[in-house]
């Protein structure tokens, strides 16, 4: 399992691109909420950034989790993919609760079976829930004993961990910080203009084969999923924020957990 260090602190509004191995995307956030906001556009080529300083943080000093509060998550991740329009598609996710893995949309987009890599076995996923401007996606599965993992909310400056699978399958801890709460709308994962999500700014270096990872805390709860990173310059990811998983859950359950559509492939 490879660990890296988050990168330094500061704030990058461009040049944003997704993390599963064969897409992009981009957010547009605008003052129509308290929180803080950034205009985020991103593109499938090198993008351009601007940088500014990170709010400090009043935040008490908090400890990430331990390597045994990291086993015992890591038990609940799973790595996700399929074959999408032209290529493979891959992503991370973890259980939520019996049966069920978040993911992040764009990796599942247009896949009517995915794969998930669980507790040592591959077995074949049903998309239950599909929000393209969440970037969030369920999937129903046979998770067996595996724990689900709690959910809470971020706090600005608390250190977490990333848990994620690279493009090539891989398992890697990446030792992160949440940097602040934002609100990010405009865009969905298609380029069609949607209400926004609520996310988290977070400082990680991240890659290709991560979106759908969860972060966790000192304790091992989730409190956020990660979807986007900034191209070049500092080490800024972004994460949606566990508040938008409950919709996703409530639609799964009226849904009796047959298939939903998943949408359209996502090419390069």
């Amino acid at each position: 399992m490879r660990h890296r260090a988050a990168g330094p602190s500061a704030v990058v509004v461009a040049g944003l691109m997704v993390l599963a191995a064969s897409c992009g995307e981009g957010v547009v956030a605008r003052p129509n909420t308290d929180l803080p906001v950034v205009a985020t556009t991103s593109t499938s080529t090198t993008g351009t950034s601007t940088t500014g300083t990170v709010p400090s943080t009043t935040a008490p000093v908090q400890s990430g989790p331990d390597n045994e509060v990291l086993e015992r998550a890591w038990r609940s991740v799973a790595r996700v993919n399929g074959l999408g329009c032209t290529a493979s598609q891959v992503g991370t996710g973890f259980v939520v609760a019996p049966g069920l893995i978040v993911t992040a949309a764009h990796v599942v987009a247009g896949l009517s079976a995915p794969e998930i890599g669980l507790g040592g076995g591959i077995q074949t996923a049903a998309v239950v829930a599909f929000d393209p401007v969440s970037d969030l996606a369920l999937l129903s599965a046979d998770t067996g004993v595996v724990q689900a993992l709690a959910l809470t909310e971020a706090v600005a400056g608390q250190p977490v961990a990333v848990l994620a699978f690279d493009e090539d399958g891989m398992p890697e801890t990446i030792s992160s910080r949440i940097l602040r709460p934002i609100r990010a709308i405009g865009k969905d994962i298609y380029g069609a203009a949607g209400d926004g999500r609520d996310a988290l700014e977070v400082e990680a270096s991240v890659g290709p084969g991560n979106s759908g990872a969860p972060l966790v805390d000192g304790s091992g709860s989730v409190v956020g999923v990660l979807f986007s990173r900034t191209r070049g310059g500092p080490q800024v990811a972004y994460a949606v924020q566990v508040s938008e998983i409950e919709p996703l859950l409530a639609t799964a359950i009226q849904g009796g957990g047959e298939p939903a559509d998943s949408g359209a492939c996502r090419p390069r």
